[in-house]
């Protein structure tokens, strides 16, 4: 205990961090947070921060003895997941799962690996058991997307088009890679879903399932995520072919606690999984089920680490659909290269029927310079609509009303997504 409170030390300090270490503190819990820079946005609102790196796993078991902290949290932070496993166990600390669970939901190898053995469909993927060879780059069927088996937040991808392509594509990806190794899949041009749950003690909820749209210019530059739509237009399919051996494959390698995703392909009714994590998402989706549910999975996390477990059998039951019953988005405005020079409409916006939130990541003076990366996220939405209609109405009025121009007074907000297809 920490000044006579309970203290909970939360890994990683970035803005999506904000509220839930906020709701902690509401909770009654002293809240620390670390990571390696020393004016992280989460670091306002702790009670107390440290200026250690998440991967420092020895530093920080130590500062936790030290300080008296009685509980570790990883909520979104893609690569802390092995860490916080690392921490917790050297503390004796209650973690959602071990390391067998965490290594499947963090390599994209051994995840493909345990889909298949679970009859589940992935992407199509080319034979990684050699080094391969410019004779191998020949033979195979382009284009192919080219990703660090262990790579996160959309970086180190370079989709080749051809052999010659490919040394450039493989030396990107393993820059990325700490284990040095590269998947390479064949690039399909399908539609993309994502699927999350959460799980309290065995009993497992079906949180969300989002399309993805992708934000791109008009010569064909993938700017980034343009925006999640909820429910996603493949949810029937899905619940009638396919979720139920979801749930069984994460419950066979052992998944009993905590939030996950798995994100795919659509293609011609095979639901191909290429992606997984054992979090929460750091677009704070996770507030989508709340709006429709009235349960906090975040503050299930909460608790979890100070208690061990995250809640009752009815919090599950009340999540589980709930989002099916809503008409929501994460909403995305992406941005062109350029310096921002104006921000306006926020506070518009906010006002507009089914807006619930917001998480803005750019501000006036930001430079943007490359695409592809969560760099060029400028601000997301979080909306839960009542009606398709209403939906509608807020995305399409909310696109007149963002302003956000460069230095030069250009638009510098990339394709937005185009509400009339909502669940075309």
């Amino acid at each position: 205990m920490i000044n006579g409170k309970k203290a909970i030390l939360m890994i990683g300090a970035i803005s999506a961090m904000n509220e839930i270490v906020i709701d902690a503190k509401a909770m009654g819990y002293y809240v620390v947070v670390t990571d390696w820079l020393p004016d992280s946005p989460a670091k306002k609102y702790a009670d107390e921060s440290w200026l250690l790196s998440i991967d420092e796993v020895d530093a920080i078991v130590a500062k936790c003895r030290e300080r008296g902290v009685d509980g570790v949290m990883n909520y979104c932070i893609d690569p802390a997941q092995k860490y916080y496993q690392q921490i917790c166990e050297k503390l004796g600390f209650p973690c959602v799962a071990g390391y067998e669970q965490y290594d499947i939901m963090t390599n994209k190898d051994k995840f493909a690996k345990c889909c298949v053995e679970h009859g589940l469909d992935i992407i199509p993927k080319y034979n990684m058991d050699r080094e391969l060879t410019e004779a191998d780059y020949a033979g195979l069927e382009y284009p192919v997307m080219v990703k660090p088996a262990d790579g996160r937040a959309s970086k180190g991808i370079a989709v080749a088009y051809s052999a010659e392509e490919m040394p450039k594509a493989v030396e990107y990806a393993l820059s990325f890679s700490k284990r040095k190794e590269v998947v390479i899949e064949k690039f399909l041009r399908c539609p993309e879903f994502c699927v999350k749950y959460v799980a309290c003690d065995g009993e497992f909820a079906f949180t969300s399932m989002s399309d993805v749209w992708d934000s791109v210019l008009p010569d064909g530059t993938r700017v980034y995520m343009g925006t999640s739509t909820y429910p996603s237009r493949f949810y029937k399919e899905f619940v009638e072919t396919t979720n139920d051996r979801v749930i069984a494959m994460l419950k066979d390698i052992g998944i009993r606690n905590g939030a996950m995703s798995l994100t795919g392909f659509y293609d011609n009714g095979a639901f191909r999984f290429f992606d997984p994590s054992l979090r929460m998402g750091g677009a704070q989706d996770w507030r989508v089920a709340e709006a429709a549910s009235g349960v906090n999975i975040a503050n299930m996390l909460t608790k979890f680490a100070i208690t061990g477990s995250m809640g009752t059998s009815e919090d599950i039951k009340k999540i589980d659909k709930a989002f099916a019953n809503k008409f929501s988005a994460l909403l995305y405005y992406d941005l062109k290269l350029g310096t921002v020079g104006t921000f306006e409409g926020v506070e518009e916006i906010l006002k507009l029927p089914g807006v619930y939130g917001y998480h803005q990541l750019h501000h006036v003076g930001d430079v943007i310079d490359s695409y592809g990366t969560a760099i060029n996220v400028a601000i997301r939405f979080i909306l839960s609509c009542d009606t398709r209609e209403q939906f509608v109405s807020t995305v399409n009025r909310a696109h007149e009303i963002i302003r956000i121009l460069d230095t030069e007074g250009n638009d510098m907000i990339s394709p937005k997504y185009p509400a009339e297809q909502y669940l075309a």
